[in-house]
């Protein structure tokens, strides 16, 4: 029987190795660091990394990526901040300016060389940035401020007034 640290170390040792694996399939180091710290810490990410070591179809990889990514970017989140009330009624409005604000930030992006090269630029993956352009839901401004950084965009033009942090 093994006891309590051996069975910590084992867990340890085989998110490395999942780490591994992850770097030769290409994904960026910042981000599988970033995902092994969390994943000895919390199980879901272990679970996460466990799914996508154990995926064989690409399309489920691509969608497990854009998951673990997710989490790094919740447990990223240093203290919590206090939202504007949005009311159901302006909820079709807000949608369409959200999806009106990431298209014109698209044709920046790809003006200035894509989705891949925003990818290097940002160190995040490219199946999440395809998943946040392609989706209607609120951009958290750290996601806003690592594309605005990669891009040289002014800050206060990337920013609005309904972001999540």
């Amino acid at each position: 029987m093994k006891n309590l640290s051996t069975v910590v170390a084992d867990h340890q040792v085989e998110l490395f190795e999942i780490g591994t694996r992850m770097k030769k399939a290409g994904l960026p180091s910042d981000f599988i660091a970033a995902a092994v710290k969390i994943g000895m810490e919390f199980e879901g990410m272990y679970d996460l990394l466990k799914l996508w070591d154990e995926e064989q179809d690409q399309k489920e990889r691509d969608e497990l990526v854009a998951d673990i990514q997710d989490s790094i970017d919740d447990c990223q989140v240093k203290e919590i901040v206090k939202l504007p009330y949005i009311k159901f009624n302006d909820l079709d409005a807000i949608a369409k300016d959200v999806r009106k604000f990431k298209d014109s930030l698209l044709e920046i992006v790809t003006e200035k060389g894509g989705l891949k090269k925003l990818s290097e630029l940002t160190n995040i993956p490219q199946p999440s940035l395809s998943r946040f352009f392609n989706s209607v839901s609120m951009p958290r401004r750290s996601t806003l401020l690592k594309i605005a950084n990669a891009l040289k965009l002014d800050a206060v033009k990337i920013s609005t007034r309904w972001t999540t942090e």
